[in-house]
């Protein structure tokens, strides 16, 4: 699929555990991504309980410059304000390019829609304030799993 539409969202705040990357690093030995959503899946694992679900997102922030920076990558979820707890991230509110993944295993389709985005016809557009992807019910199967990815942007540029 791919880029689908833009979509303004409000500020948001972020709970998780985080590190800090490159894409550089992540091509090499030197990667972190994968050995970070093994900490998340034994930190914390999910509940079946449908009241409680939340989506997991990952969370790329603290961008140095832009793709070729550093940045600090989280994994966790949304939280809203009345919540307790640590490691807050905040994301201002933001217009957000929206990218849908093909179907498939997850690992390589999250790579091939950020290799997408980042050949993106209008990449200059990306304001590197935040950027993350939802792992919902689309995601739960990993050998047959879609997943989405909001790409901070600024149509105004």
């Amino acid at each position: 699929m791919s880029f689908s539409h833009f979509e303004k969202q409000k500020a948001k705040l972020f709970s998780g555990i985080s590190t800090v990357t490159s894409n550089r690093d992540e091509v090499s030995e030197k990667g972190k991504i994968p050995s970070m959503w093994s900490l998340y899946r034994e930190k914390f694992p999910h509940t079946e309980r449908q009241d409680i679900r939340r989506d997991t997102i990952a969370l790329y922030s603290d961008y140095e410059t832009d793709e070729h920076g550093t940045y600090t990558f989280s994994i966790g979820t949304f939280v809203d304000q009345l919540e307790k707890t640590a490691n807050l991230i905040s994301l201002p509110a933001s217009e957000y390019a929206v990218f849908v993944s093909k179907r498939g295993r997850i690992a390589e389709v999250v790579f091939e829609t950020w290799q997408e985005i980042w050949t993106w016809d209008e990449k200059n557009l990306r304001t590197y304030t935040g950027d993350f992807e939802v792992y919902d019910e689309q995601a739960e199967n990993p050998e047959n799993a879609q997943v989405v990815i909001y790409v901070a942007v600024d149509r105004k540029k």
